[in-house]
């Protein structure tokens, strides 16, 4: 008799190749690379400060089927919606196949009361909730019945391989793929972009001659000083600062907006350097102070021209203006425009390469350069929502 230990008898032979398969290996973008960085030192609430969610208000019938199979469609098309990241953070794997569950939830039953603290508790606990950055996947998605003919359905994805711009995107070809999923009309749609392309372009700039001119060019800003933004707050900074957030929705009269436009219109300033522009005066009355720098978030999808790439492609532009009390606001803007422009032309620059090249001090309770960021969404019906 040849006796066997019991755990080869019970128990399949160790495979190190088991696991989804991989359809490609790349280098990670510098910008992604910082998240990465950011997750690791700052722990949980580090990485779940990264989340992109987004809920959107479905309306008449919905078949719960095809969505799932829209969502699938959209996961397989777009190499950002299924990676996962190394260990060390410098690689971006994506696999092959990732199934995204519709995680789905109804609620019909309750009272109109009982469904809005139940819709506002799950939005809260899924923009929490922690992505797993080397195991994946990182994007969920939930669907909510309110009601026979009204749905709630959830995008959360991690900023990682995500931004704005690329949620979008995502709307607008899920709902292309549910329509032509419900309808079996054949879907008229443009070949998705892969991201290895950008980030292989990315690789390639790092090594040129744009980008020691893009870090001259930011460099130069910040010749012969830094300034440092102090916000009136009612209490001391703590010592070190932590990610815990809240959130205060203030919304801008229509009038007003619509003044804000004009008076854009009239210097040829589009409408985010004018709202943009008026916010930086607001910020030197508050603060006292005439040398600000704000942090304005640039989509790379536009400068490279890959406009329906879904994928972390943003950079934070750390932009410096010299406010000039007595200027009239026409010819103060007219001057913001220009720099804007000459911004948005050297963005392929890393927030984090920045940093490192810059005589700052680090102080644990500040963020670096800029304490506040700007940023406008559209949206999808055109409404403006002021982040900062």
């Amino acid at each position: 008799m040849i006796l066997q230990p019991t755990d080869t008898i019970n128990k399949k032979a160790f495979n190190p190749f088991d696991g989804p398969k991989v359809e490609k290996v790349i280098y990670a973008t510098q910008s992604q690379a910082e998240i990465w960085i950011g997750c690791r030192l700052g722990g949980e609430d580090a990485n779940r400060s990264y989340n992109e969610s987004v809920s959107i208000v479905l309306n008449g019938e919905l078949d719960s089927s095809a969505l799932e199979d829209a969502i699938s469609q959209l996961v397989k098309r777009h190499e950002s919606l299924r990676a996962i990241f190394s260990t060390d953070g410098r690689f971006m794997t994506v696999l092959e196949e990732v199934t995204i569950p519709l995680d789905f939830n109804d609620i019909s039953h309750l009272t109109d009361s009982e469904k809005k603290n139940k819709v506002a508790q799950y939005i809260l606990a899924d923009a929490n909730k922690v992505f797993d950055l080397v195991s994946g996947p990182l994007l969920r998605a939930g669907l909510i019945r309110l009601n026979k003919n009204e749905y709630q359905l959830v995008l959360t994805a991690h900023h990682i391989i995500c931004d704005g711009w690329s949620t979008g995107i995502m709307i607008e070809e899920l709902g292309l793929l549910y329509s032509s999923n419900v309808s079996s009309e054949n879907l008229k749609i443009p070949d998705p972009i892969p991201y290895s392309d950008y980030a292989d372009e990315h690789q390639q700039f790092l090594i040129s001659e744009a980008f020691r001119d893009t870090e001259q060019f930011w460099l130069k800003q910040y010749q012969p000083n830094v300034p440092e933004l102090n916000m009136p707050t009612d209490f001391p900074r703590p010592e070190v600062r932590n990610y815990k957030s809240d959130r205060l929705d203030f919304p801008l009269n229509s009038d007003l907006l619509a003044k804000l436009k004009k008076t854009g219109v009239r210097v040829g300033s589009s409408f985010v350097t004018t709202l943009m522009t008026a916010f930086e005066l607001f910020l030197c009355k508050q603060t006292g102070q005439s040398d600000i720098v704000l942090g304005l978030p640039a989509a790379g999808q536009a400068v490279t021209g890959k406009t329906q790439l879904i994928g972390h492609c943003v950079n934070l532009l750390p932009l410096r203006s010299k406010v000039v009390l007595d200027q009239p606001f026409n010819a103060y803007l007219k001057n913001r425009k220009s720099l804007m422009f000459d911004a948005y032309d050297h963005q392929q620059l890393s927030f984090g390469q920045l940093l490192q090249k810059l005589p700052i001090a680090r102080d644990p309770s500040r963020i670096p350069l800029v304490p506040v960021v700007f940023n406008i969404d559209m949206g999808m019906s055109n409404q403006v929502f002021l982040k900062i």
